[in-house]
């Protein structure tokens, strides 16, 4: 079986919408060869649910949809959460049949819900795993032992799951080749005022390094600081220092050279990249899943774009195309160097090389074949 012309089920603990993670551009490049239904997370649970849970559908193009749905039970024990799975995975069941859909493939990235595929009536069950989870989940478990197949992202993910059967191989993040080309009007109509900024894309939230951002800013005020993605200070619980720090960072706004501009479609981000000087990754390394690698990096590196940040583990062989070191000191001292010095030429195309033996092209083409090794 190849991943071509199938009905691929996609799950995500992230909805649809202009902020795309890991899951949402897979789904988006699987549907270039398939049709793929993008399972939104269930919002939270009402007693009315018991009695009325429509199914409702939109479309992102022709060949990718997103479904939305409600959970029938609270997810208070085990027990509920098993008997919730059962019946919904039976009531999307129900609800393909009647648009004539009758074997399909999960594609799971959410390690809480729809954790049984055959529950789903699936043909084929692939768990793939692009975070620490740190098996806190019944899901996760569920999905572990119900799967033909594990993928994860890294290699230190797919060591945790040793304990199960089902064949286990490292599918890393992957990038559009859409991502490596940008239009001059694209470039020329964007929406920000500075040229030759320090940029960072993503979520700004408790897994970044609010102290050393901040000694940044004060260090390089000449130097402006772009940020796109949603401001979440409040979801997790962040260090009081660096608590501190971001409230006066993005709160106070006591840092004219700061530029937060909030969200921006995914497809949109490569034209600020293009325009940027540097990309930063300024992460807090006492987060286990901050050591492994930043999901962006790949995005920054398509343009060519040297980043800053410290050493993660899927990348410290890469040499000197990237600027990585777990002192934060040493990484300002890193960027010093650079605004003096520069760098030499022939790093950007180094960069773009390196991006491109991770296009969806080869990661999904490598994908396929171990879905049909292991499907025939």
């Amino acid at each position: 079986m190849k991943l071509e012309n199938q009905v691929i089920l996609v799950t995500s603990n992230e909805p649809w919408g202009d902020l795309w993670y890991s899951k949402q551009n897979y789904a988006y490049e699987l549907s270039k060869k398939n049709t793929v239904y993008f399972i939104n997370p269930p919002t939270k649970w009402r007693f009315g649910n018991l009695f009325s849970n429509p199914i409702t559908e939109g479309s992102y193009n022709e060949n990718l949809h997103f479904i939305n749905y409600e959970n029938f039970l609270p997810l208070r024990s085990d027990f509920l959460n098993k008997l919730n799975n059962k019946w919904v995975s039976k009531h999307l069941q129900k609800y393909f049949a009647k648009k004539g859909i009758k074997e399909t493939i999960l594609w799971a990235f959410d390690p809480l819900r729809l954790f049984n595929h055959k529950e789903l009536g699936c043909k084929l069950g692939i768990y793939h795993c692009v975070d620490f989870y740190y098996f806190q989940y019944l899901g996760e478990y569920e999905l572990c032992k119900n799967s033909d197949l594990l993928f994860a992202t890294s290699q230190r993910f797919l060591d945790d799951y040793g304990d199960y059967e089902a064949p286990k191989y490292v599918v890393p993040h992957g990038i559009s080749s859409e991502e490596f080309e940008t239009k001059q009007e694209d470039l020329d109509n964007l929406d920000v005022d500075i040229e030759d900024y320090a940029l960072y894309i993503g979520v700004i939230d408790h897994r970044m390094d609010f102290s050393l951002l901040e000694r940044a800013i004060q260090k390089f005020p000449e130097v402006p600081f772009l940020f796109v993605g949603p401001l979440r200070l409040y979801h997790r619980p962040i260090k009081e220092k660096d608590l501190a720090a971001a409230k006066r960072i993005f709160e106070d706004k006591k840092y004219s050279n700061l530029h937060a501009i909030g969200s921006r479609h995914f497809k949109t981000l490569k034209n600020y990249i293009k325009k940027a000087k540097f990309c930063i990754s300024f992460m807090d390394m006492e987060y286990h899943a901050n050591t492994v690698h930043h999901h962006k990096t790949l995005v920054y590196l398509t343009q060519g774009k040297p980043v800053f940040g410290p050493i993660f583990s899927e990348y410290k062989e890469l040499g000197n195309i990237m600027y990585m070191d777990n002192d934060g000191e040493e990484q300002l001292n890193l960027i010093a160097n650079f605004l003096k010095n520069g760098e030499a030429p022939e790093l950007g195309q180094l960069r773009i090389e390196h991006a491109r033996q991770y296009t969806f092209e080869n990661v999904l083409g490598e994908a396929s074949k171990l879905v049909e090794k292991h499907s025939s």
